[in-house]
């Protein structure tokens, strides 16, 4: 069995003929890299102590990029994306920015030239700050955490010493390696212990699923984000004994998911607890209900005190050993998580300051203030309550609610990834405080248990012969089209009015055929919340066409004929 060979140590150690990596199944051996690795020394204005932003897509390019770095003693910077606002917060702490930035200099892209001076490489000194990776603190205010080169390979050590796994397993994933999870399990741990990886990550389970079936044996790094959504309509029972292991971070797998993925993939759901500032920490296997508490690393230790629970490990920086998290510590070694005790959240996997997306939304000039909250509905997502100045409710009388709300996603594109941008608002006069000026998370949350409702309430149905049908209908003043439409006098929209005679005429006639298009359409008198109306529909099967009529005592509303092909 090959041993751990250190990161410290990578390109002294490793034989040059060794397949690393795969890309579009073409084999990277490590002479390759070390080429390119050179090819980049040469080009770069490389100075002992310079720190450099990477980001790339490719897996191994990023790692040759990392190598060059280190080889001349600059400490390379790994955001988590490379968005505008981002290389905007960089520019100041960055010599430079390298691999897939929109703002990085046009010489150092896609260069492909080789060189041919001699490689010489040196051992990475334990001590140098080999990457520096950026998290939210619960101010809300990215702050930037440096590893060095020994916590990396004590890290791994740690790892190796839990797991033995067949060295024949190639390596896929859906987590980025510009995350620390991805960064470690997926590609450091691989080029440590020799084993194939994919440079891409698959961001679909279709994508596992194709690439897991050309090979004999594979260890999947993913997320419950990812691991909950894999289809189920795939034919799995074909990569029956391939998956050797799945190994999982981000946020707990609820046990449910855990148990559908062990299923699916007729393997072990390994996963892992940690943070970036601490790293790896603790591991668990759901294999039974029972089974849901955490089980520390090996050399780690976890102890209790005034000011929470403290972690000590090789890996782990003096500074990092305190946790965000309530535990129930039930051994020595095991606890279980009762969750966090400050304002970060994971939703889909992806670290959420709720305090800078406040912040981000407090500097609208639109907004007094903001309180982002995380709500369950059919997934986590990301919720606003914002509080309006007067600026702020002339948009919405002149716009709607979901105009404002869509000005101020795109506000937050350029600080936030896409998955993390809300889904749900709620625009308020007043924050329902309590009497003693507390906001209560209940009362936040409140605001966002009604459903939406997007159909009228039926009262009642007629049949009155084959080619015509009679609904009478309560439209309640909760539809959701009355949003916005209008803000001080809501009417039901036409559309929703041909909408609906469109879904109930296809219900009752049992007719197919797309939509074509809106004949004699006429809108006479508007449908205003908590009214009665009835809905006439007459469908003549060899013209394709469905005359509507909505009429109540005031007389007929609308009328039209939907024409289908």
């Amino acid at each position: 069995m090959k041993k751990l060979t250190p990161l410290s140590r990578w390109l002294l150690d490793v034989a040059d003929d060794q397949p690393i990596a795969v890309i579009n199944e073409t084999i990277i051996t490590k002479a390759q890299v070390s080429e390119k690795v050179a090819m980049w020394q040469t080009i770069l204005p490389l100075s002992s102590g310079h720190k450099w932003a990477v980001y790339h897509s490719d897996a191994i390019e990023f790692f040759t990029l990392l190598l060059a770095l280190w080889q001349s003693g600059c400490t390379a910077c790994v955001p988590g994306d490379n968005c505008a606002a981002t290389v905007e917060r960089l520019k100041t702490s960055v010599t430079g920015f390298l691999g897939e930035f929109e703002q990085i200099s046009p010489q150092y892209k896609h260069i492909e030239q080789i060189t041919n001076q001699p490689f010489s490489w040196v051992e990475i000194e334990r001590s140098f700050p080999a990457i520096e990776v950026y998290t939210s603190g619960s101010t809300g205010e990215p702050k930037p955490i440096k590893k060095s080169m020994a916590q990396i390979d004590a890290e791994l050590c740690c790892i190796e010493e839990l797991w033995s796994f067949s060295e024949r397993s190639i390596v896929l994933s859906t987590v980025t390696h510009q995350h620390l999870f991805g960064l470690t399990f997926r590609l450091f741990w691989s080029l440590a212990k020799g084993r194939l990886l994919l440079t891409k990550h698959s961001a679909f389970s279709e994508d596992i699923y194709h690439l897991a079936s050309q090979y004999d044996q594979f260890i999947l790094i993913s997320t419950p984000a990812h691991l909950k959504r894999l289809n189920h309509q795939l034919d799995w029972t074909y990569l029956q004994g391939k998956c050797e292991a799945t190994i999982s971070s981000a946020a707990p797998l609820q046990y449910e998911d855990s148990q559908y993925a062990a299923k699916l993939l007729d393997a072990p759901i390994l996963e892992i607890y940690g943070s970036s500032e601490t790293g790896a920490l603790a591991w668990r296997n759901q294999a039974k209900v029972e089974t849901d508490y955490w089980t520390l690393l090996p050399n780690i230790t976890l102890d209790e005190t005034d000011k929470g629970f403290i972690v000590k490990g090789p890996h782990i920086a003096a500074e990092h050993q305190t946790l965000s998290d309530n535990i129930e510590c039930l051994s020595a070694n095991s606890f279980r998580l009762h969750g966090r005790t400050d304002r970060i959240v994971k939703v889909e996997g992806k670290r959420l300051s709720l305090s800078k997306m406040e912040k981000c939304l407090e500097q609208s000039t639109w907004i007094t203030v903001a309180r982002a909250l995380v709500v369950t509905k059919k997934r986590e997502e990301v919720a606003i309550v914002a509080e309006l100045n007067d600026k702020g409710r002339e948009l919405v009388q002149q716009h709607s609610q979901k105009w404002l709300a869509a000005q101020l996603k795109e506000s937050l594109k350029t600080s936030f990834e896409l998955v993390l941008l809300p889904r749900r608002w709620r625009f308020v006069n007043t924050l329902p405080y309590n009497q003693q000026g507390k906001l209560p998370m209940e009362s936040l949350q409140a605001l966002f248990e009604t459903t939406e409702v997007k159909w009228p309430q039926e009262l009642a149905r007629t049949h009155i012969d084959d080619n015509n049908w009679r609904f009478s209908f309560y439209v309640p003043k909760e539809l959701i089209y009355f949003d916005g439409h209008f803000e001080a006098n809501p009417i039901l929209p036409g559309i929703a009015q041909t909408h609906w005679a469109q879904h109930y005429g296809r219900e009752v006639f049992a007719f197919e055929g797309r939509f074509n298009r809106l004949e004699a359409v006429k809108f006479q008198s508007v449908i205003f919340p908590d009214s009665e109306v009835t809905l006439e529909l007459e469908y003549d099967p060899f013209k394709g066409k469905l005359t509507f009529q909505y009429i109540s005592k005031k007389g007929v509303h609308s009328s039209g004929r939907i024409c289908f092909e």
